[in-house]
């Protein structure tokens, strides 16, 4: 998803302009893809297996910062903008959801506060045009379900020992960054950049940011392989996801 929130078309490895939602780096370099992403080409069980093929390091760490939002309830900083306050709100049903460990309660707080039908939409790339429109809330379901399982099977994967919130700031007209550190119970620490987008006088979540890349984009590659694999029948990736 660009920075006007359309979705792009997905090559092999994902690569765009905008190095900051397309797994580049600074100078516009090509990041390559963890090879258990690459694998899942050939063999892949989306119901079963969850996203257990999107990085180990990058959206492992995602799930940890989403697990640690509960953990975040002061910002570092003495000032406190809408945005902030917005993760501050939402901290105990992710918090609870990080405790009870199940697709079920993380499947809650996704449907409450993540922005799904635009997740949905750039996940599928260039297929987003094929899928009939009437099948869009079962898209949406099959992309809520998928994440809520991931998300669960990580939860004790990585505990979290505490998290900051340092702040927002703008992304486009009608996004913004929010800046968090989590600090996980190893020692180990990252920054973490979760966008939202505003949803009337609140916000929605869109995508998260850790080490510098956007985790919508491995979903996006995950669905689109599985997709083109399939023979470009969008139907195929929603059996996958059980919807």
């Amino acid at each position: 998803m660009d920075r006007t929130g359309r979705a792009e078309g997905l090559t092999a490895v994902p690569v765009a302009r905008n190095h900051k939602r397309e797994g580049c780096d600074k100078g516009g370099r090509k990041l390559r893809l963890p090879r258990n992403v690459i694998a899942m080409r050939k063999h892949i069980d989306l119901a079963a297996a969850g996203s257990a093929a999107i990085s180990r390091r990058a959206a492992l760490t995602g799930a940890a910062a989403l697990l640690a939002v509960g953990t975040a309830a002061r910002p570092a900083s003495a000032e406190v903008g809408p945005a902030v306050r917005f993760m501050q709100q939402i901290s105990k049903d992710f918090f609870a959801a990080a405790h009870a460990k199940t697709p079920a309660s993380f499947l809650r707080a996704i449907k409450r506060h993540a922005d799904i039908p635009a997740i949905s939409n750039y996940s599928l790339g260039d297929y987003s045009s094929k899928l009939e429109p009437q099948l869009h809330p079962r898209l949406n379901r099959g992309v809520a379900e998928f994440m809520a399982r991931f998300f669960a099977s990580q939860a004790e994967i990585y505990p979290v020992k505490s998290a900051e919130i340092n702040g927002e700031r703008p992304y486009s007209k009608e996004e913004v960054i929010v800046a968090t550190k989590v600090h996980l119970e190893s020692g180990t620490s990252y920054a973490v950049d979760w966008l939202l987008v505003e949803a009337g006088t609140s916000f929605k979540i869109r995508d998260v940011r850790v080490m510098g890349f956007w985790l919508s984009p491995f979903q996006r590659t995950l669905f689109v392989r599985y997709i083109a694999d399939n023979g470009g029948d969008v139907k195929a990736l929603l059996s996958a996801l059980r919807v």
